[in-house]
């Protein structure tokens, strides 16, 4: 265990959750959290219910993390909430916290930075990285917000 909590793959996903409960962060009902998953402050952690949390995704959250309800953080995905101020001579620390609405899906190998939030039933697709705030229904893909066209 090298950055916080380090859930391993023998461990089932309530028991996953159990040991983050423990240590402070607040998760809601039917919650899956597959293995490999990293979480650097458990007590800056929230999700809500009926939300799946992929194998390998990492919180680093030095500042608060919410997680909505009905939300999908995909595999290897990171959700970072710290950093450093890159205006500043020593670099000091920067935080600032992210929300992901209900709803949302943060895809494969996705990045949220710092201040970031995810709007309801929006989507940041694989392999991006996204500050900022990404209003309801649209998608963040090829680096540009799109809306959502629901078929039907």
């Amino acid at each position: 265990m090298q950055n916080g909590i380090s859930i391993r793959f023998f461990i089932p996903s309530k028991l996953r959750i159990f040991i983050l409960r423990l240590f402070g962060a607040k998760i809601g009902k039917w919650v899956y959290i597959r293995r490999g998953v990293r979480v650097h402050f458990p007590w800056n952690l929230t999700i809500g219910d009926h939300s799946w949390i992929g194998e390998q995704v990492w919180f680093i959250n030095h500042a608060p993390i919410e997680i909505g309800s009905n939300v999908c953080i995909s595999q290897n995905a990171i959700i970072c909430s710290s950093g450093h101020d890159y205006k500043s001579k020593y670099l000091e620390y920067k935080h600032k916290s992210i929300t992901i609405r209900d709803g949302a899906w943060v895809c494969l190998r996705a990045n949220i930075l710092a201040g970031s939030e995810i709007g309801i039933n929006s989507v940041v697709s694989a392999g991006e990285t996204f500050v900022g705030d990404l209003p309801n229904d649209h998608i963040y893909v090829q680096g540009k917000i799109k809306a959502i066209k629901y078929s039907g």
